[in-house]
């Protein structure tokens, strides 16, 4: 469900902004009000208010299924990874860069109270996507239109109305194609850091997902460490060590859940209750393995060192008996 809809969201944004008639944007026109940064930048406060309590209860599922950015990184993550192979195809844990998040935000925070509108438009992932469809993608859709237009008019098959195309400037085109290919390429290769590093709206709703009411929970009785799950996360918000997912990253793709074989792994309000702190089932064959090997090993070092301190108290018995006589 959480990929149909995000695909949904996506698909009447793009649609919304390349169509050349009214016809979506007065049916659909309301979804750009359902977006953070326009709504900040319009003071409206019902959306943002709206935005941080669904946070605050179900986690960053804005980032999941409502940004269109998110879908296209999702988009280049998959396909990043299908061109892989072997363990170069899995994410793995790294720790949160808090500091360059807060910059970020700080930067957005300043630029938009100064009435500089580039940064945020750079950086807010619904800005970019927009801005991208604006400059790049309708320019196209006219010029396919009227070809199309031209077409019918010369057959006499159909009939298709010309429209005057909108295009951008150079540097528009430029800066839409840049930021949106710099936020793919890093998805291809890493998942999602971008919505953990620069962007302002995922750093805003970590603040408040980091203790959300419906949260990712490992159950460290049921987990074997196999790793599937920090593998498998675009976020790499997954420690082990711990057993513990970084709520303020975690942007709610849940394919964690999808891919543990041992159902070790829940989207839940509540937190396990271990029964003891570390996880009691490692069947793995390679660690009974690794044990026996250490206790056999162990075992060895001790019956040495107990040889050597007979020989030696054998040493000093044998020169005191000397020395008497």
């Amino acid at each position: 469900m959480r990929i149909t809809v995000s695909v949904a969201v996506a698909a009447v944004i793009t649609l919304l902004w390349i169509e050349y008639s009214d016809l979506v944007l007065g049916a659909m026109g309301w979804i750009e009000h359902t977006q953070i940064i326009p709504a900040g930048m319009a003071l409206s406060g019902v959306t943002i208010l709206f935005w941080l309590v669904m946070t605050a209860l179900f986690g960053r599922i804005y980032c999941s299924m409502f940004c269109p950015l998110g879908v296209v990184q999702d988009v280049a993550a998959r396909l990043g990874r299908m061109s892989r192979k072997g363990s170069r195809r899995d994410y793995h844990y790294s720790p949160p860069m808090t500091r360059l998040r807060y910059c970020s935000l700080a930067v957005v925070a300043v630029c938009l109270f100064t009435g500089l509108l580039i940064i945020p438009a750079i950086l807010d992932p619904y800005s970019m996507y927009s801005a991208f469809v604006l400059n790049v993608l309708k320019p196209v859709w006219g010029w396919v239109n009227n070809a199309v237009a031209a077409f019918g008019v010369y057959t006499g098959w159909w009939t298709v109305t010309y429209v005057s195309v909108i295009t951008a400037s150079l540097f528009g085109i430029a800066l839409s194609v840049v930021s949106l290919a710099g936020v793919a390429v890093s998805a291809w290769l890493y998942g999602r850091p971008f919505c953990n590093t620069f962007c302002p709206v995922g750093t805003v709703l970590g603040i408040v997902s980091a203790r959300s009411l419906w949260h990712i929970d490992i159950d460290t009785d049921l987990c074997t460490n196999c790793r599937k799950c920090e593998h498998a996360c675009k976020a790499h918000c997954i420690d082990l060590t711990d057993h513990v997912v970084d709520g303020s990253r975690c942007v709610g793709c849940f394919d964690c859940l999808t891919v543990c074989p041992n159902d070790a792994i829940f989207y839940r309000p509540d937190r396990k209750q271990l029964s003891l702190p570390m996880m009691q089932s490692l069947d793995s064959p390679e660690i009974g393995r690794a044990s026996a090997c250490s206790g056999t090993s162990a075992s060895a070092s001790m019956n040495t060192d107990t040889k050597g301190m007979k020989n030696a108290l054998n040493t000093i018995s044998d020169e005191t008996i000397s020395r008497t006589s």
